[in-house]
């Protein structure tokens, strides 16, 4: 068995999240009274070894580890022990940065050098808005420290009509300035954000030609499961675009997503899944096949579920 669907789709890319706790409450992502699930919900350190060692015997190279907040995860050095063992090509962390100071060690000693970290405002006043947290300084020194540490530093915005699209060609500069490749995510239609999608969306296209009116962009070849197309600005500003309403890329996708409570679903928008959790190897491979046949082709318009709940 392989894990490749009826359209030619071979997954090879895992999103595992760790936990659906988070010490931000950005307004596109949960409310502020957003309730958690209990941690006895969680699968266990071990049985999510497992599970990824199921998992890469059938063609899965790569692991992102998301949340909510993925730091947050109590026994999160024992996870990474345990994966670190398996034998993945990469393994990568999504982050909103806070605590990400405290585990720099523990991540190079993993050979986690892949990082994606949240920040969508370069002003604490307006990150404050956003995020109703108090953390800019913090996160944005992590920021700088992670790239200048040596390692692979993405910053993820999400990008906001009447919120943060001012702040544009400010990040543009940021990452001219810095060297670090910075992404404009499209605000999607998931759970808490669908109220407010209609109003603060701002198309990829939009950007960059906004972009284009001040400076020349050069395209970067990626590969063609890759979530983001990305340029090179005249001044050697890394940019990427994930447009995922605009202009999805199921056709070729090529992740999974497993939830902290051991649901794995086959795309971030459909609501339905298979629980691996307390499961034996061969119902858990019988699932795999079966989620094969999951996976749309096309875009789904939206799901219910907050982001938290799936990862990022």
């Amino acid at each position: 068995m392989s894990l490749i669907d009826s359209h030619g789709r071979r997954i090879k890319k895992l999103r595992l999240s760790l936990t659906d706790k988070c010490n931000l409450r950005c307004h596109y992502c949960m409310p502020l009274d957003q309730e958690f699930m209990d941690e006895k919900r969680y699968l266990a350190p071990l049985e999510i070894k497992e599970i990824l060692q199921e998992l890469v015997e059938l063609g899965v190279e790569e692991v992102r580890l998301t949340g909510g907040e993925p730091l947050m995860r109590k026994s999160f050095d024992l996870i990474l022990k345990e994966i670190s063992q398996i034998g993945l090509k990469k393994i990568a962390l999504t982050t909103n940065g806070i605590l990400l100071d405290q585990y720099f060690d523990l991540l190079k000693r993993h050979n986690v050098f892949s990082l994606n970290i949240s920040l969508d405002s370069l002003h604490k006043d307006n990150f404050k808005n956003i995020t109703r947290g108090l953390h800019f300084d913090r996160v944005m020194k992590n920021i700088l420290k992670a790239h200048e540490l040596g390692f692979q530093v993405k910053v993820n915005v999400v990008m906001m009509k009447g919120i943060n699209d001012h702040e544009f060609l400010d990040f543009v500069h940021f990452a001219e300035k810095t060297g670090i490749e910075v992404r404009f995510l499209e605000i999607m239609r998931i759970g808490h954000a669908c109220k407010d999608q209609n109003d603060q969306f701002i198309s990829a296209k939009e950007l960059i030609d906004r972009l284009k009116e001040v400076t020349t962009l050069s395209p970067v070849s990626l590969p063609l499961d890759s979530t983001s197309f990305n340029f090179l600005t005249e001044a050697k500003g890394q940019i990427g675009f994930i447009a995922s309403e605009s202009q999805a890329f199921c056709g070729h996708c090529s992740r999974w997503r497993l939830s902290a409570d051991g649901i794995l679903r086959a795309c971030l928008l459909k609501d339905d899944g298979r629980s691996l959790k307390g499961l034996d190897q061969q119902t858990r491979k019988n699932l795999f096949h079966e989620l094969l046949g999951m996976k749309p082709l096309m875009r789904p318009l939206e799901v219910s579920h907050d982001m938290n709940r799936i990862g990022g």
